[in-house]
């Protein structure tokens, strides 16, 4: 059995990928970055992006599943950048089905998050009718439930939704609560807590969450939702003590509460325990410190890779950074794309046409080219240069249209075999850029992977 995971490099997943090899299922990593927890010649890897639907389908040729777990899950960054986070959480998610759809994958694993239940004081199980969303990031969450029913009635794909516990443990995103508490315990530096640090998480281990999502493959679990959450809550303020006892006690400082924060209902986990046959074995202070001893052992890596790099070898590296590669590609990819209208419009000259009308045909293949820029930029979450495009290749039409400037500019009347010779321009233009494009299909910022990295 072969199972793509998305977001396969992230904390969860890459934990998802550990459990899958364990129990001998084939893992293949769908991510918008390496994974630097497997080598390349351990586990199979793609690097793609969920708004790219032609990676997303050929990620999956031969897969048997997918375990969709890669997300923007960090709330605060969802708040800065809803948009993008609309983008790669509602339409990802419904890109990762609809390629599982054409590919004749039927069995998908979707992950959501408890934060669907709101808040409340009564306790909530998979029955529990969810509550109209607070939060943009449990908006995207239901929106993927949705899509995940919607395409099980219309198309008979098999889908488990998995509403997921706050994780913790090692690899974890180092903007989540326990790492950044840890961290400022390590530095001397008092916890901050937002409000009385009331609010309430059903967390649970991440390798106890893995187990989960791997149990969630089981052919029981089709069309099922399943709650996988620890057996204990934890408030924030019971996280910060925890840190000040096993790191150091640094005191805790209150700050005003976050809007629309998860107060944490008592979330039930019986369903997952009876049908999965699932249980989190790890208790949460057990928990804490086997993240702080990972912490620590990494720290200690670093230092030892550090120390075993001769010391004249530690001077500044002379090679191009990646800013520096990225940017010469660019400009190469731009050179490429000039060079071919400049040989297409020099071979027009050769063939008589006049001077005012090889210009107008530039323009107009310009245009062309800036209006399929803008078409690819408005895919790859770039809203301004998405509109400069659009502003170009609008200038440049209406340049060529009216008379007055057309004719300060030297340029000819745009004739019908004027514009068929543009648009022959523009799609050579056209398919150098495509080109340059799919090599640099990761190039934009990606958003952070998976429910907790």
């Amino acid at each position: 059995m072969r199972v793509l995971v998305t977001g396969g490099a992230g904390f969860i997943g890459s934990h998802v990928v550990d459990r899958l090899r364990a129990h001998g299922v084939v893992p293949r990593i769908f991510d918008v970055r390496p994974s630097p927890y497997h080598a390349a010649d351990e586990v199979e890897a793609v690097t793609g992006d969920l708004l790219d639907p032609e990676a997303l389908e050929a990620a999956l040729a031969r897969c048997d599943a997918v375990v969709h777990l890669a997300a923007a899950a960090d709330v605060d960054d969802v708040a800065r950048r809803p948009a993008d986070a609309e983008r790669v959480n509602a339409r990802g998610t419904l890109n990762v089905l609809e390629a599982a759809r054409r590919r004749g994958v039927t069995r998908v694993v979707f992950a959501s998050t408890i934060w669907v239940y709101g808040n409340g004081d009564a306790p909530v199980d998979e029955e529990t009718a969810v509550a109209p969303p607070d939060h943009l990031y449990t908006a995207t969450k239901l929106a993927g439930e949705m899509y995940c029913r919607a395409y099980a009635r219309l198309y008979g794909l098999d889908c488990t939704i998995l509403r997921l516990g706050i994780p913790y443990g090692p690899r974890s995103r180092p903007t989540g609560v326990l790492p950044v508490f840890v961290r400022r315990a390590q530095a001397g530096e008092p916890l901050t807590i937002a409000g009385e640090g009331s609010q309430s998480r059903r967390f649970v281990y991440v390798e106890d969450l893995a187990e989960g999502v791997v149990a969630a493959l089981g052919p029981q679990a089709t069309g099922r939702v399943y709650n996988l959450v620890g057996d204990e809550s934890v408030s924030v303020r019971g996280i910060a003590d925890t840190v000040c006892e096993l790191v150091a006690d640094v005191g805790v400082v209150q700050t005003p509460a976050r809007a629309a924060d998860f107060a944490g209902a008592e979330v039930s986990g019986a369903r997952a325990a009876a049908e999965l046959d699932w249980r989190p074995t790890t208790t949460f202070p057990e928990g804490v410190r086997r993240y702080v001893a990972w912490v620590d052992a990494e720290a200690a890596r670093e230092a030892e890779a550090v120390r075993a790099v001769p010391a004249t070898r530690r001077r500044p590296s002379l090679r191009p950074g990646p800013a520096l590669v990225s940017a010469a590609l660019n400009c190469l990819a731009i050179g490429v794309v000039a060079g071919v209208l400049l040989a297409y419009l020099s071979a027009i000259h050769a063939v008589g046409l006049g001077r005012h009308d090889e210009h107008t045909v530039g323009v107009l293949s310009l245009a062309g080219l800036a209006a399929y820029l803008a078409l690819r930029l408005d895919g790859a979450r770039r809203p301004r240069l998405t509109f400069a495009a659009w502003l170009t290749s609008a200038a440049l039409v209406v340049i060529v249209v009216m008379d007055e400037l057309r004719e300060q500019l030297g340029l000819g009347s745009p004739d019908p075999p004027i514009v068929l010779l543009s648009m022959a321009g523009a799609a050579l233009a056209i398919a150098c850029a495509d080109a340059a494009v799919r090599l640099r299909r990761t190039d934009h910022e990606p958003l952070p992977a998976d429910p907790g990295g």
